[in-house]
């Protein structure tokens, strides 16, 4: 039996709303969703499994017949979905009462049921989302549903107001497999057993790291997963230690080149660490307007010639401060920024 299980595709999110890139990714986030839809047609797959927030808020009728017509184009492979955090399902939503033409399910909402399909021998268990937050301890507890069969949980949660669960429990449960979503971040809790997929895409700037989906294949009652990364753009910190001799003009070309060689799809938050000799201003605005860059972070500790401001000011404050931190400066952390702002004070105001 072969499976695809992905989870938080959010369908309809504008992340980093405001942004020229936003309305971009919207569009990226539905085409990498379809994108895994083909992925499952051409490997033939025969199970797809959704582990909640297929849709960034509980859908419209117009977004559900959207998806249905998308998985509608798999042959072979039924779809299970469970309704998240995002796209909860109340009684009289559109989810809850909409029919799928496609080879579709979607659990019930808020108690755990079970689809067992017999031209795979597979039964998965779980429940959807009514409301926005779930605290209920229920995942520990879950027993698989049918003896002899492949048995497979589907779940949505792992914080403190959704599912929280305890990771020794599920490691030690006798599903044969368990998807979950929620967390964004892809996890193996346990290898080929208990895997958080994480999101499809990034969806905002804490989202670094490689997004995609778990393919896995159950044979003999032995499972083998892998993760395939599809995301289209990644988020990605850029850390930028400015030295004493960096001109304004080196650092914009380096952080130029750094973009060009990791990609200039991405999106970027640059980290700025340090200061120069002349303690310039360092103006990224060029690159603003090129690459998509998220922010610009500074924090610009100044770079000082310490016996320089020794040898001048032995006899004043600036020399007593200096004096003072020194022996412990390059070695501890706390004491090198307290003399940094103390100089900063000094410096700034002429006292001596």
């Amino acid at each position: 039996m072969k499976f695809i299980h992905m989870a938080d595709v959010h369908l309809g999110v504008q992340p980093d709303k405001g942004k020229p890139w936003s309305k971009d990714r919207e569009q990226e986030i539905k085409e990498t969703f379809v994108r895994v839809i083909e992925d499952a047609e051409e490997r033939k797959i025969d199970l797809l499994l959704i582990a909640g927030n297929l849709f960034h808020m509980p859908p419209s009728e117009g977004m559900l017949r959207d998806v249905d017509y998308i998985l509608s184009k798999l042959t072979k492979t039924k779809t299970i979905i469970i309704a998240g955090s995002r796209d909860y399902m109340k009684p009289d939503s559109p989810m809850a009462n909409y029919q799928f033409s496609s080879k579709t399910i979607c659990l019930s909402a808020d108690k755990i049921s079970n689809v067992y399909m017999k031209d795979i021998n597979t039964c998965v268990t779980g429940f959807s989302y009514n409301s926005k937050e779930n605290e209920d301890d229920i995942l520990n507890h879950i027993k698989p549903a049918k003896q002899g069969a492949v048995n497979i949980l589907l779940a949505h949660g792992g914080d403190a107001k959704h599912l929280p669960f305890n990771k020794k429990a599920l490691r030690e449960s006798n599903f044969d497999y368990i998807a979950l979503g929620h967390i964004h971040k892809p996890e193996i809790i346990k290898e080929n057993a208990v895997i958080m997929a994480g999101s499809l895409e990034p969806i905002d700037y804490t989202d670094t790291g490689a997004r995609g989906y778990v393919y896995g294949e159950i044979e003999e009652g032995v499972v083998r997963t892998w993760f395939v990364p599809v995301a289209k753009r990644n988020y990605m910190n850029l850390l930028l230690r400015i030295k004493p001799n960096h001109t304004p003009h080196a650092i914009i070309d380096l952080v130029d080149r750094q973009i060009q060689n990791l990609g200039t799809q991405n999106i970027y938050r640059i980290l700025v660490k340090g200061q120069n000799h002349n303690r310039d201003v360092f103006d990224f605005s060029s690159l603003v307007e090129k690459y998509n860059i998220y922010e610009v972070i500074t924090d610009a500790a100044p770079e000082y010639d310490l016996s320089k401001l020794y040898d001048e000011n032995q006899n004043n404050l600036i020399g007593k401060l200096i004096g003072t931190f020194s022996d412990a400066y390059y070695g501890d952390e706390v004491a090198k920024k307290a003399l940094h702002y103390g100089l900063d004070v000094l410096l700034k105001t002429g006292e001596q």
